[in-house]
């Protein structure tokens, strides 16, 4: 089971971004069990976290868990993935 850990970047408040990244991981072979969309959600929704959190006093704890953004073949919890896609409907990200 391939696993795959990244840092969180500003450019990954762009859904766009996201979707390249996303392309290039599954190019490059580097998970498996995951689609394109499913990879994209999961780091835009971490970099929504990360920069979100760092704003908000009460929530910098949060921090800590949104970077760096841990993947692995197969993807994430059901709960968590629907939670990604909620935040990737929900928001609309930066051009």
């Amino acid at each position: 089971m391939s696993t795959l850990s990244i840092r969180v970047k500003k450019e990954f408040l762009s859904k766009e971004i996201c979707m390249e990244t996303a392309c290039k991981i599954l190019s490059e072979g580097r998970l498996r069990g995951m689609s394109e969309l499913q990879i994209a959600r999961e780091i835009y929704f971490h970099a929504l976290a990360f920069f979100f959190c760092e704003k908000v006093l009460f929530l910098r704890w949060v921090k800590r868990y949104a970077d760096p953004i841990d993947m692995r073949d197969g993807g994430d919890t059901p709960f968590r993935r629907v939670i990604f896609a909620t935040s990737w409907i929900m928001t609309k990200g930066k051009k």
